[in-house]
């Protein structure tokens, strides 16, 4: 099974590598030329008649948040091709070729409210939007536009002759243009000093990376832009970047504001940005929870239920959402003590795992496959377009998380099969997670030369796939060939597949791999949060809901691809449920989510009641054990066992305590200041000392044996 597209866009540059799908700037390498590129605040279209640039404010309907692309300057003419010739960790390069001869070179970076143009055989010219006036002189000229401000900067020595709408810079230069849009409420003085000069002086390498404080408890975003001119840069802040923004001497904020469907813009200058999201803990494993007689003998009558439903059945997702379930099952009995239910259902894990990771001929009905076109595996066969790299993140995440449950308890599976498994944690990853707490590539050609996985051949993977730095959150479309962008729909998943990742590194003994896990699976599940479930966010007025089913580059949308119910959109940020799940720790949260839920569905939920009641233990254990019975709606690939033994494991220890640090992904902290427990794992093979601290003080050290866990009071 092939994609159906080919990157039939990539510029010269880019021969030979393997390119990054699932971009907000993948549909520029498709063709033909490009759907909008949303980049926060400016958006980008390679149209017929040129290159299209808009910041359009969004508009808020009860369902919906929406920013239009409204064409407020076009640069250049009339295009007959388009190329991508460069990218780095948050910024993309284009080249278009116009009709009348000469090409535009277009650098597009996120947060950046300045395009940089350059013109090439051929004179600089903008068109304005109908409407549009014009001050200023020489280099630089002013443009209203529909109520919006931009900036039009040349080099020293041009200057800008209005015709019309039209603009030409005349006079000597080397063609280079600077277009800013200029924020709402901006301190005019500031502005115009932060973006002095920027028309030869344009962002050549973006690059991103990732550290993880075991000791405090965070993880810390590091993106930078670099300059030939090395000074700092306007930035444009999502919401979550403004609330974990790490503030020191180098920045400076600056007034003004853009709209965002993800909410309001505010700006700082700097060279570069520190965004800092709580990491307290993993469980990387099921903890032993000590549970009362009864409670045992319920989670085990499930475990048996569990097992005696028909499998799961199909392909790269459901499939491997079957994986994820029978790991599931196995994960819980073994907490409970169940030996014969734990074997049970490793014994059905084991050949569907290494089915999949197999290879025996034409008539093999499921494996992986190496895709030369872009660089990536295919699992055959496909579900929901992953043939063109949709969902590999969802998918991929379940197969990788069962494979580390299996090889904890099956070292011969580790020996056998330990290979072909990091392969499929690498394809969705991304080259880079071989090196620790990484990041993205920087530079113009998609990595440093020599970079892991830049060539082609087995193994051969783009620097990153389904991850973008700058959003602090993944994306679904493999090629997303959508007006409003790339989307992604299920942010539990997406939170899934990094935990996933870490627990596969730990097992594996591949530190790297286990910390390029647990930074990705931080800022994934704090910007799922906040974005999906609206924790923390003040969305738009007009718009009805706390949460959302799909964030789009471009909007967000209370619906989901499959099913407009209330159940359908905010159960999809619900599953799968594991032990990662415990992100979602805020029992103020989860209450208001039970309520908002009853709200829009009139009683109780229709389907997939089961994720529900797991979700209000957080805030109610009592009253989610109340829910639990043989008529609950069910989803299907959701072990009952584990929705039981969750709540029960919520009951005896309280919520997720995120203001204690667990030392590393080797454990959580539940309850209160004054009734705290301390939940310490380790599935690797060597003993383990897991440090708990608060404020910074050690609280509780706890040695941990091999593939043992610990439950120790202060």
């Amino acid at each position: 099974m092939s994609p159906t597209k080919a990157p039939v866009q990539a510029g010269k540059e880019l021969a030979g590598q393997a390119l990054p799908t699932n971009q907000w700037w993948t549909s520029a390498l498709t063709g033909p030329l490009s759907q909008p590129i949303w980049a926060h605040p400016l958006a980008v279209r390679a149209d017929a008649g040129g290159i299209q640039v808009s910041s359009a404010p969004p508009a808020a309907s009860a369902n919906a948040v929406i920013t239009p692309f409204v064409p407020a300057v076009t640069a250049g003419g009339a295009l007959s091709g388009l190329k991508v010739v460069g990218y780095g960790a948050f910024h993309v390069v284009l080249r278009a070729d116009l009709h009348g001869g000469g090409t535009v070179d277009v650098t597009l970076v996120q947060g950046s409210p300045v395009l940089y143009l350059r013109f090439t055989g051929t004179a600089p010219t903008l068109t304005l939007a109908t409407g549009a006036t014009l001050t200023g002189k020489g280099p630089t000229a002013h443009v209203d536009i529909a109520g919006q401000r931009w900036d039009v900067l040349a080099e020293a020595g041009t200057a800008w002759q209005p015709a019309g709408t039209r603009l030409t810079a005349s006079g000597a230069g080397q063609g280079r243009v600077a277009l800013a849009r200029v924020p709402d409420g901006v301190d005019t003085a500031a502005w115009e000093a932060a973006i002095a000069g920027s028309a030869t002086d344009p962002v050549t390498r973006t690059s991103a990376r990732m550290a993880y404080d075991t000791a405090a408890g965070t993880v810390t975003q590091t993106l930078v832009t670099e300059r030939a001119s090395g000074r700092p840069g306007v930035w444009a802040l999502l919401p979550h970047q403004q609330s974990g923004l790490v503030r020191d001497a180098t920045l400076t904020t600056m007034a003004g504001t853009y709209g965002d469907a993800l909410g309001p813009l505010s700006l700082v200058r700097s060279t570069a940005l520190r965004i800092r999201v709580p990491m307290p803990g993993l469980l990387t494993t099921a903890p032993a929870v000590p549970l009362p007689d009864a409670a045992r003998t319920a989670v085990v009558a499930d475990l048996d239920q569990d097992l005696a439903d028909p499998p799961g059945a199909g392909g790269s997702y459901f499939g491997l959402k079957e994986l994820g379930r029978l790991a599931t099952i196995a994960e819980v009995a073994r907490s409970v003590g169940a030996t014969a239910q734990q074997q049970a259902a490793l014994a059905r894990l084991r050949p569907q795992l290494v089915d999949w990771l197999t290879y025996s001929g034409g008539q093999d009905g499921r494996y992986f496959a190496y895709d030369k076109t872009w660089g990536g595996l295919i699992a055959v066969p496909a579900e929901f377009g992953s043939a063109d790299y949709n969902d590999h993140h969802f998918q991929y995440g379940y197969l990788v998380r069962a494979a580390a449950v299996l090889a904890q308890a099956d070292p011969g599976f580790l020996r056998d099969y330990g290979d072909t498994v990091d392969l499929v944690a690498r394809e969705y990853s991304g080259a880079l997670s071989g090196a620790g707490s990484g990041g993205a590539p920087s530079g113009a050609t998609g990595g440093p030369a020599g970079s892991a996985g830049a060539g082609r051949g087995p193994g051969g993977f783009p620097a990153f796939r389904a991850f973008n730095a700058y959003l602090g959150h993944s994306a679904a479309s493999g090629f997303a060939p959508f007006a409003d962008g790339n989307n992604q729909e299920s942010s539990s998943e997406a939170v899934a597949a990094w935990e996933a990742v870490t627990r596969w590194g730990l097992v594996r003994g591949n530190p790297d791999l286990a910390t390029y896990g647990a930074t990705h699976y931080a800022l994934e599940s704090a910007t799922a949060r906040r974005y999906w479930l609206g924790e923390g966010l003040t969305r738009p007025k007009g718009y009805a809901h706390t949460g959302t089913g799909i964030v789009w580059d471009a909007k967000i949308d209370y619906a989901t691809f499959f099913d407009p119910r209330p159940e359908s959109v905010q159960g999809i940020q619900l599953l799968p449920l594991t032990f990662g799940s415990l992100y979602r720790a805020d029992p103020k949260a989860a209450a208001a989510r039970s309520a908002e839920l009853a709200k829009d569905v009139g009683g109780e939920p229709r389907i997939w009641a089961d994720l529900f009641a797991a979700d209000l233990a957080v805030a109610d254990p009592a009253a989610a054990r109340h829910r639990l019975g043989p008529r609950l709606p069910r989803e299907d690939s959701t072990s009952r066992a584990m929705v039981r033994y969750w709540i029960e494991m919520l009951s005896a220890f309280g919520p997720p305590r995120t203001d204690v640090a667990a030392d590393g992904p080797y454990g959580l902290a539940f309850g209160s200041a004054d009734r705290t427990t301390m939940v310490a794992v380790n599935p690797t093979a060597d003993r383990r000392t897991v440090t708990f601290r608060a404020g910074g003080k050690v609280i509780a050290t706890v040695a941990v044996n091999p593939g043992q866990t610990v439950v120790r009071k202060p």
